[in-house]
């Protein structure tokens, strides 16, 4: 016989009295060590209330992209602003008709990546901040131009930095670690998508005052690639980066089951988690075993940042479902 009771937070009263009878005492256990309790009473008062703290997790994971793209990616300038005298302040009618076309290309790929995300949490994190600056920037641009009807040259600025911002960290991350998560239709979507970005902000490279923002670097030509093609990044100041990313996709492109501690160690630094490489080496954790691994088996190799363990989770789960398609 043991005695089991739960006490519901929506309880009213405020005294509970529970009555053990018999001759032999029941095991009792209250947040820790059981013990017997013999026959007798046993009184529950409620004393007083606290106040908690509850977790923002949407905050919590903007934070953490945010904190792991320091880490992870270089720092950017600021890219340059025109000279005052050659800046008009209100853009022409022929020039909002081109900031138009470029904030609908900009929107449709901010779709895609969102409805992408859907499966693939990763890219929701680490694009969150350039997608919320850019849909800002176009909000404002747009509130704008249907109140007054006159486009303001400086709010345009903002909205063509963010932009071309959003198409340059979406470059970068499918050339990384993205690249092999994403099926052939997604890459596609977001293909067609970064086309269109890219085409309008080479028609807005005409406008005198705009091109040195867009001419800062070079833009992918994405229409030009082959449907079966990975994602590449273009500027010059990334090469050393993309080629060891090629190397690593090489690397990972054997099946889960014959990596061994090289592959995911590989498989680590594309979630950006490098500092875990040496525990899982040393504890021999090669593909077989690392598709089994669970929340439990990550604190026993060291792993307690919440925000690394669910990442290497997250992980985890794209590889299964990546080989059971392949298998399929």
């Amino acid at each position: 016989m043991s005695l089991s009771v739960s006490l519901p937070v929506s309880l009213t009263c405020r005294t509970v009295k529970i009555t053990i009878l018999g001759d032999e005492g029941v095991p009792v256990q209250v947040d820790g060590e059981a013990w017997l309790q013999p026959p007798g009473y046993i009184k529950i008062i409620h004393k007083n209330r606290t106040q908690t703290l509850t977790r923002d997790r949407a905050f919590e994971s903007t934070l953490k992209s945010w904190e792991d793209k320091q880490k992870c990616e270089f720092v950017r300038t600021p890219p340059p602003q025109p000279a005052p005298s050659s800046q008009p302040e209100i853009v022409s009618e022929e020039e909002t008709a081109l900031v138009s076309e470029l904030g609908q290309a900009a929107g449709a790929l901010i779709h895609s990546i969102r409805e992408v995300a859907q499966s693939h949490h990763s890219l929701e994190q680490e694009l969150a901040h350039a997608v919320n600056a850019s849909s800002k920037a176009m909000d404002v641009v747009y509130a704008k131009s249907n109140t007054s009807g006159a486009l303001s040259c400086s709010l345009v600025l903002q909205m063509v930095s963010n932009v071309k911002a959003l198409l340059s960290e979406t470059e970068l991350l499918l050339a990384g670690k993205m690249s092999m998560q994403l099926d052939l239709p997604q890459q596609e979507q977001l293909n067609a998508a970064l086309s269109s970005v890219s085409q309008q902000l080479r028609r807005l490279a005409d406008v005198p005052w705009l091109s040195p923002i867009i001419d800062e670097g070079p833009l992918t030509d994405f229409s030009k690639r082959s449907r079966s093609a990975k994602f590449r990044l273009v500027p010059k100041f990334k090469k050393d980066k993309n080629n060891k990313n090629r190397e690593t996709c090489a690397t990972l492109s054997l099946p889960v089951h014959q990596w061994g501690t090289e592959e995911v160690g590989a498989w680590l630094d594309f979630l950006c988690l490098s500092e875990y490489k040496d525990i899982f080496i040393g504890h021999d954790v090669r593909g077989a075993e690392l598709i089994h691994l669970e929340r439990r088996d990550l604190k026993d190799l060291g792993v307690t940042k919440v925000g690394h363990m669910k990442r290497i989770l997250q992980g985890i789960r794209e590889i299964n479902r990546n080989s059971s398609a392949s298998e399929a």
